[in-house]
């Protein structure tokens, strides 16, 4: 038994296909295991993203409990920057420097 999902037209009348998936995928036992993959990439993905936030969010707490204020620049590159292992080297050097300007000096 297969669960493909019906085809649909679109304003013009023209055929268009919700799901770009390949029709194996749409095979009960095909379609379970490529759902825990996809869930599984998901979680892992959603799990960085969470992890790249805490870091970020203890680099600008650890400045905020030494009374340290940090320039919005400097906020603005943290946040911007995506790259886990970069946080966490910044994060290790915020308990030792007193100007956040030099996190970012190697």
């Amino acid at each position: 038994m297969t669960n493909v999902p019906d085809v649909a037209a679109d304003a013009q009348g023209e055929r268009r296909e919700p799901w770009r998936l390949p029709e194996y995928i749409w095979q009960d036992h095909f379609r379970r295991k490529w759902l825990e993959h996809a869930e599984e990439a998901f979680r892992e993905g959603y799990e960085e993203s969470f992890r790249t936030r805490l870091e970020r969010s203890v680099i600008l707490r650890l400045f905020f409990w030494r009374s340290i204020e940090v320039p919005a620049a400097v906020a603005k590159r943290l946040w911007e920057t995506e790259d886990l292992a970069q946080l966490q080297l910044w994060r290790e050097r915020a308990y030792d420097i007193t100007d956040p300007e030099e996190l970012f000096r190697a």
